[in-house]
């Protein structure tokens, strides 16, 4: 499950951003970076609390959900053993209340299923938030033209590792967390998040 909710929000993440990184590599002068976004997602400590967050959390409904189709498997098997035992009018109002049942059931499910959508997006926005913050320094720092997001597997089948400037991100963003006078301040994200919940 972790490593399904991370990856749902890390394909999200690069659904969202636009593509672009840092040295100068043409006779233009053109000059360009890339961030790895895998090695990005595991070294931002803030990102990674949040994801963990968001995983125990979906353990946690899971776990209800078991609980709760547990006991719906249980009156069945009951029902199916009394059943015989009953007239019309008790087996129908046993089946209308074991679909009631059920049907509570498939909402709550929905419902889990929405929220933990929702709070991956709200992760991926956040994120997405944090990074334009730290691209407009390093562009700048940088003398950048783009920024490309490099996944494994991806479309870009090889990256030069001179133009890697993942690690010099993932110090901006973790500084930008423990001390949030930071020029880049991602935290104002995070209560503009909270702010919407």
């Amino acid at each position: 499950m972790k490593k399904i909710a991370i990856a749902l929000i890390g394909l999200a993440l690069l659904a969202s951003c636009k593509q672009q990184t840092a040295v100068e590599n043409t006779e233009s002068g053109i000059r360009l970076a890339y961030i790895r976004i895998d090695s990005l997602q595991s070294q931002y400590k803030y990102f990674e609390e949040l994801a963990l967050e968001l995983i125990a959390e979906e353990q946690e409904i899971i776990e209800d959900l078991q609980r709760r189709q547990q006991s719906l498997q249980e009156n069945i098997e009951l029902y199916q053993q009394e059943a015989p035992k009953m007239n019309q009018r008790q087996r129908e109002a046993n089946e209308a209340d074991l679909m009631r049942v059920q049907q509570q059931y498939m909402q709550v499910e929905q419902a889990a299923q929405a929220q933990l959508v929702k709070k991956q997006q709200d992760l991926t926005k956040m994120m997405r938030k944090d990074m334009d913050k730290a691209i407009v320094v390093l562009k700048d720092e940088l003398n950048l033209d783009f920024i490309l997001l490099y996944e494994e597997g991806g479309q870009i089948i090889y990256a030069n590792t001179d133009f890697d400037i993942t690690e010099r991100m993932v110090t901006m963003l973790n500084e930008s967390r423990e001390n949030p006078a930071s020029e880049t301040a991602p935290e104002e994200v995070v209560s503009d998040s909270s702010a919407n919940d």
